[in-house]
């Protein structure tokens, strides 16, 4: 079971990542972290955690989700980086 977030909600906190990693204008910028990469990234990270500690997808495991904080856009940077077309900019 995964938990139910609101349309804006995820729209917002695409945009919160994108304003990280965006290869072009992020703070930490990412090759290859388009809004496409982003929003799929955000979907697997939100299919996996739950509202409970109770984790449903192996690789999960005692992950919640935190309203679309820091810690969740640090998990989701790293699906970001398990793309082989992104890597962190130096």
């Amino acid at each position: 079971m995964t938990i139910q977030i609101e349309n804006n909600k995820i729209l917002d906190f695409v945009e919160y990542v994108d304003s990280f990693y965006n290869p072009a204008t992020g703070i930490y910028p990412i090759t290859g972290a388009t809004v496409e990469v982003i929003t799929k990234a955000i979907k697997t990270y939100i299919a996996g955690v739950s509202e409970s500690e109770a984790i449903y997808q192996e690789g999960f495991v005692g992950q919640t989700w935190g309203g679309g904080d820091t810690v969740d856009r640090e998990r989701v940077r790293d699906l970001i980086l398990e793309n082989p077309e992104c890597e962190v900019v130096e």
